[in-house]
């Protein structure tokens, strides 16, 4: 939730809609800019709006001010679209229900959309920190998300994890597995995005849609052995099919997606229409 000087994002920059700040861009400028992308896409049944990555260290009440006259300006667009609204902290689910005043659970689901089609976007990665950037995993991620599960399920909202990951770990593939599972097993999420290294491999959950499909292995590995997720930067290789590790040896596509990720995939998903919390026709087919 930053423009403006963004040679050191995420950390620097001016926090859109903060009137002290005379170079900040304002809240009505960031409506502005949601309603006329909006407009474009609006026929885009493979369009999702994710209205920010990760805002983090603001109000919650200006963060909350920014997301609904957003959601306001897409739906007066006339789009029908899926909204996916993030919450403060780094829209940490571990973090969700934590802060005093400040936690998004006292303020997220205040969000009011009109045609009733906003998920709520949770980030959950299971390395010490929650930052995706360590190998170990060492967070267990049912235990983490029951804060937020117990908040979606009180209020009626759906959640979509948008980001998680985890390295070639024994002890990753344990809790990878786990987390599908409890996501599967949890009807408050609608779906979920497996951090891939310069792209996002996501799929809804229960009667939703295959939002991005895994490059076409004909045009050969894109991001190379780039792995930002959970490797305390050691290049391992991306999901990506053909992607190989520095040194030539498997990349995560050969020992994280293959045998523990893919295989989670649901059977049937939605393959047509706008994607929507209430679900869609589910095919076995795909393109």
């Amino acid at each position: 939730m930053r423009y403006n000087n963004p040679s050191s994002q995420p950390f620097s920059g001016s926090v859109i809609g903060n009137t002290s700040d005379p170079t900040a861009a304002t809240t009505a400028q960031f409506g502005a800019f949601w309603g006329e992308l909006a407009r474009r896409f609006a026929s885009n049944e493979k369009v999702i709006f994710g209205l920010m990555n990760e805002p983090h260290d603001m109000p919650s009440s200006l963060l909350l001010a920014n997301l609904q006259l957003a959601i306001d300006e897409i739906r007066r667009s006339g789009a029908k679209n899926l909204i996916i609204a993030p919450g403060n902290s780094w829209s940490g689910g571990h973090y969700w229900t934590k802060g005093g005043a400040e936690a998004n659970s006292n303020w997220i689901h205040k969000l009011v959309d009109p045609v009733r089609n906003t998920a709520i976007d949770i980030h959950e990665y299971l390395d010490q920190d929650f930052s995706g950037g360590h190998t170990a995993c060492t967070q267990d991620p049912a235990a983490n998300l029951a804060g937020v599960t117990a908040w979606l399920r009180e209020h009626g909202l759906k959640g979509f994890i948008t980001e998680f990951g985890g390295s070639n770990t024994t002890a990753c593939t344990g809790m990878l597995n786990g987390m599908l599972d409890y996501m599967a097993e949890n009807e408050e999420y609608i779906g979920w995005t497996a951090w891939a290294a310069g792209m996002l491999v996501s799929f809804l959950l229960h009667l939703y849609l295959v939002v991005v499909a895994l490059t076409d292995t004909s045009l050969g590995p894109f991001w190379g052995p780039n792995s930002p997720c959970c490797t305390d930067q050691q290049q391992l290789g991306s999901f990506e099919p053909g992607s190989k590790a520095a040194d030539g040896g498997p990349s995560l596509y050969d020992t994280v997606w293959l045998p523990v990720i893919q295989k989670k995939v649901p059977e049937k998903l939605q393959w047509s229409g706008l994607a929507s919390v209430n679900g869609g026709t589910l095919s076995t087919k795909g393109v």
